[in-house]
């Protein structure tokens, strides 16, 4: 079962791979990225963890694929605020918002692989962390992978990480169609 729930756990923060890689073109703080996301992941499963019977009803593949819609609104959010400002990046302004926002969107998948844990009987304090564990770690190697030559040039684009966010929502929003 520990496969099992690390599986579970790792298929569910690919997505914040993604949102590491391109939130750290907008901050420097990328600590603050990591450990926001995580801690975001890790509350939302665990209300969903002790919650389980409430929401079972109503958390569904479909709620997770949401997320996707927060995803796009931030991306187009960040692309109308650097035109707004002349194309200047005003990197670490509201950034917390954006982690926030962004950890409450990868979020929700972690919440629906909790609920079916729980629902499974897999709900001890181990299952949230496990999956917060796992985004924090995801987010941790986009941001390194950022750090690369090649990605750096491509992080001097002004649209190249609100793009990456809209792509990734265009993708999780999907799943409401497939």
């Amino acid at each position: 079962m520990t496969y099992f729930l690390i599986l579970t756990a790792l298929t569910v923060s690919i997505d914040s791979f993604v949102c590491g890689f391109s939130l750290s073109f907008l901050s420097k703080k990328k600590f603050s990225i990591v450990i926001g996301i995580a801690i975001t992941v890790f509350l939302m499963c665990l209300i969903t963890n002790y919650a389980t019977k409430l929401l079972s009803d109503y958390v569904n593949e479909q709620t997770a694929s949401l997320g996707g819609l927060i995803l796009i609104f931030i991306g187009l959010f960040n692309l109308i605020k650097n035109k707004n400002d002349g194309g200047h990046k005003a990197k670490d302004k509201g950034i917390i918002n954006q982690i926030l926002c962004v950890g409450f969107a990868v979020g929700l998948d972690g919440a629906l692989a909790n609920l079916s844990l729980s629902l499974m009987g897999i709900n001890e304090f181990y299952v949230p962390l496990t999956i917060a564990v796992c985004h924090a770690l995801m987010i941790f190697l986009g941001i390194v992978l950022s750090q690369t030559p090649i990605a750096k040039k491509f992080g001097k684009i002004e649209w190249f990480s609100p793009i990456i966010l809209i792509m990734l929502g265009g993708y999780k929003l999907l799943g409401l169609f497939i």
